[in-house]
């Protein structure tokens, strides 16, 4: 990455799969890719769009959808997001981070990533979604399969296309028992609010909610405990000062990548000039998100954590109209999770050397196979 920004921040680049791409790094470029239209999510080949691993989709989520489509459905989760039900939410998660620490502490099992940060997300998903408790693993499985690496699956694990037509009928089956006998969960409003929605717009928010909202938030929590407990100096001052925490966690994202530090692709659609290089429709761009996020032309010493710091926001949920609408949500998760840790279990160690600690590969997140810690 510090050869691409030093040679203008752009560079053509091949990926593993689909066709070659310009790889953006610098801050303001990266916005640029995010807010212009001329730059689009839509209309991409699952065979020509450029991206690391092989078989995950490119399509059908929210973020990929026509532009005045994906504002409505904006609006529409905005609405429903109210702070009443945050504030309702956080409750939960908090009881739920409670429990999950607990139950850590009572067992010999020493594994974060599977006994707290996987089941804490997917509990708080399910909680907003109404999803029962029971049935709340079988969804996980069918996320984790939509993000596998299909070049890397075993022979006997479940495909993306199968996970995709059971995920989407529950989802819809969903929809018709919240139509049916309403509760007080987000789908239940959604429906109850929703006589402006196709009943496709209804399944896109909900898929797109259950498929966001699970792993992507459980491993950057993990991710996040990681470099926590490599830097005592920060746990030490998070726990004197937690009003800090919320800062701490923006910078914590700012920092660790989602997906290894890229975007998705994006598809050029009108001439444009970026970072020096003239893109005609066609090409495809992807933004670097986790370069973007330490240019140092907008982050004095980027790779230091400064919960006070005070600079332009970080591009970890997107920008503009392609903010992530649950970035407040993933937010509050980790600022539960890093602040009842912290405030519970002031011993909280590594289990093992950090150099131990092993990384899983083959997915769309970028992910700790596990976190050994010990209370």
């Amino acid at each position: 990455m510090d050869e691409v920004r030093g040679s203008g921040g752009i560079a053509r680049v091949q990926y593993p799969y689909g066709d070659a791409a310009w790889l953006v790094t610098g801050y303001e470029d990266v916005r640029t890719v995010y807010s212009q239209k001329a730059f689009s999510r839509t209309g991409m080949s699952q065979d020509t769009a450029p991206r690391l691993t092989a078989g995950l989709l490119l399509q059908g989520g929210i973020g990929s959808l026509d532009d005045s489509i994906h504002t409505k459905l904006r609006r529409v989760i905005g609405r429903e997001l109210t702070a009443g039900r945050m504030t309702a939410l956080r409750a939960t998660a908090e009881a739920l981070m409670t429990r999950r620490l607990a139950e850590l502490e009572r067992s010999a099992a020493t594994d974060y990533v599977s006994a707290v940060a996987k089941p804490f997300s997917l509990n708080v998903l399910g909680e907003l979604v109404g999803i029962p408790e029971a049935e709340q693993p079988e969804v996980a499985d069918w996320v984790s399969a939509l993000l596998t690496d299909a070049s890397v699956a075993d022979a006997g694990a479940r495909g993306a296309d199968a996970a995709l037509q059971d995920l989407g009928k529950y989802v819809l089956r969903l929809i018709a028992d919240r139509k049916a006998a309403p509760t007080g969960d987000f789908v239940s409003d959604l429906v109850r609010h929703g006589d402006d929605l196709a009943k496709w717009e209804l399944v896109t928010v909900v898929f797109a909610l259950i498929v966001g909202g699970y792993e992507s938030s459980a491993h950057m929590l993990s991710k996040l405990v990681l470099r926590l407990l490599l830097s005592p100096d920060l746990c030490s001052e998070l726990r004197a000062h937690p009003d800090r925490i919320p800062g701490a966690v923006d910078e914590l994202l700012r920092t660790i990548a989602l997906a290894g530090g890229e975007g998705l692709p994006w598809r050029v659609r009108e001439p444009i000039r970026l970072g020096g290089v003239d893109l005609v429709p066609g090409d495809y761009v992807v933004p670097a998100i986790g370069a973007a996020n330490l240019d140092p032309a907008v982050y004095t010493d980027p790779e230091r954590i400064d919960p006070a710091r005070s600079a332009k926001p970080h591009l970890a949920f997107g920008y503009g109209t392609r903010y992530c609408l649950g970035s407040q949500i993933a937010r509050m998760e980790l600022e539960v999770g890093i602040g009842t840790l912290l405030r519970d279990y002031p011993g909280v160690r590594l289990a093992v050397a950090p150099e131990q600690v092993r990384w899983h590969s083959g997915s769309a997140v970028w992910q700790l196979a596990e976190l050994p810690v010990c209370l």
